[in-house]
């Protein structure tokens, strides 16, 4: 910042160093090791303002890099929504870094690699997959003194298998700051499983079902409906949670009485980072509560024009289930198609919060409290918010990336078309 003449000015720097093995037909095919460092100066001369990014240290390349953002903000036009930056703030202790994973080499993630590979050699499967570590910083200060500094760490594996003739495909994934904490061998055992199970599937004409949805389907559908609680685009109109006539649903029911959905930086298995990119400390909120809706999100122009005080984003998504396995969901079904998860979501209605996508992986026939055989994959057209009004059941709440969420069953799910992908 002494290089600056700016009104104001804000600075983040992050870097660190990430690890990855990656494997794919039953063999390693690489394994690397890098290094990243960048840095962004956000000038302001008066409401004008512009950023600029670098990727060096240095005292040249750091008055570089302040003389471009300083030059672009003298010429653009002023911001009608700036917001002056923030003064020193509080954030929560939390320490999202572990020794472990950050001293993690490419032989223990080989050998992760290995608990898939060994078994689809064995059953005359194809395996393929990603194994990363990754340790690194981050780090924002202004012309105001506020700083925050933090360290983290993050490690993830994940794997496809697929049978030889194509037709049977199974998927598994686990994540934690701790390496220690993510079980890839059970990972690949899902993996396997699945595509063993999915092979020779049978045609369910597309329809509307009872649904289970496996934590991470679960996931991949309901951060669509997260994305949407924006306070700004429900007080305008434009989405789900927007009010008839004006302003936004909070303090109404928007789900059934036994959804609750909360946000926790400080969640030993979920541990966020303390503050956003403008310095934000991270908070906890609870958004909804027994399907009441509580609150929204609130950047801190739309929250001072609103006159109250500002969210931030989600840190992480946590939906409080019941207690139970899969299987004992599973059990209790008459009858259901249970997905493993879903992939290219598209949003097709954001007013509604309708949704596209495809099943994936593994989507089966439940009956009777039983699978009784894989079925072809659909294509659906489905809103998170519409299900979370229809649960008629949940496991036990599980790690999932960033997310602690439940299997979920639903009276309803719209599957709208076959799909020939496996």
């Amino acid at each position: 910042m002494s290089f600056s003449t700016a009104d104001e000015m804000r600075i983040n720097l992050g870097g660190g160093r990430s690890g990855n093995t990656r494997f794919a037909l039953n063999s390693i095919t690489t394994s690397g090791d890098e290094d990243t460092l960048s840095i962004q100066v956000r000038a302001y001369f008066g409401k004008q303002h512009a950023t600029a990014s670098g990727t060096e240290i240095s005292d040249e390349a750091l008055k570089r890099v302040v003389q471009t953002a300083e030059d672009a903000a003298r010429f653009v036009p002023e911001d009608p929504e700036y917001v002056p930056e923030l003064g020193p703030q509080k954030y929560l202790p939390i320490k999202p870094y572990f020794r472990s994973t950050a001293a993690a080499s490419a032989k223990q993630r080989v050998n992760g690699a290995q608990s898939s590979l060994q078994p689809a050699l064995e059953s005359n499967l194809l395996s393929a997959g990603f194994f990363t570590n990754r340790h690194g910083f981050s780090a924002v200060g202004n012309s105001n003194k506020l700083f925050g500094y933090y360290r983290a760490t993050n490690a993830s594996f994940s794997v496809t298998t697929r049978t030889q003739d194509g037709t049977g495909s199974g998927w598994g994934s686990d994540s934690s700051r701790n390496i220690d904490q993510v079980d890839y061998q059970s990972a690949s055992k899902r993996a396997l499983q699945k595509a063993q199970g999915s092979s020779q599937s049978k045609t369910l004409e597309p329809g509307i079902y009872p649904v289970i949805m496996e934590p991470q389907a679960v996931a991949d559908f309901i951060r669509f409906g997260s994305y949407a609680m924006n306070a700004r685009s429900a007080d305008e109109g434009r989405s789900f949670f927007s009010k008839a006539g004006g302003g936004n649903k909070i303090g109404e029911q928007v789900a059934g009485d036994n959804i609750t959905m909360r946000s926790d930086p400080t969640h030993p298995q979920l541990l966020g980072g303390p503050f956003g990119g403008d310095g934000l400390p991270a908070k906890k909120n609870t958004w909804i509560k027994d399907g009441v809706l509580q609150q929204l999100y609130y950047d801190r122009y739309w929250a001072k024009k609103q006159g109250i005080e500002a969210t931030g984003y989600p840190s992480n998504i946590i939906i409080e289930g019941e207690q139970g396995t899969l299987d004992e969901l599973i059990s209790n079904t008459d009858r259901a198609v249970l997905v493993t998860r879903f992939w290219y979501i598209r949003f097709v209605d954001p007013q509604s919060l309708l949704l596209t996508g495809l099943t994936r992986d593994g989507t089966f026939w439940v009956e009777n409290g039983r699978i009784q055989h894989a079925i072809k994959n659909f294509r659906f057209n489905e809103s998170p918010m519409a299900v979370l009004n229809k649960v008629t059941g949940m496991s036990t709440p599980v790690r999932i990336g960033g997310s602690m969420v439940p299997a979920i069953r639903a009276s309803e799910f719209n599957f709208a078309s076959l799909s020939d992908a496996v």
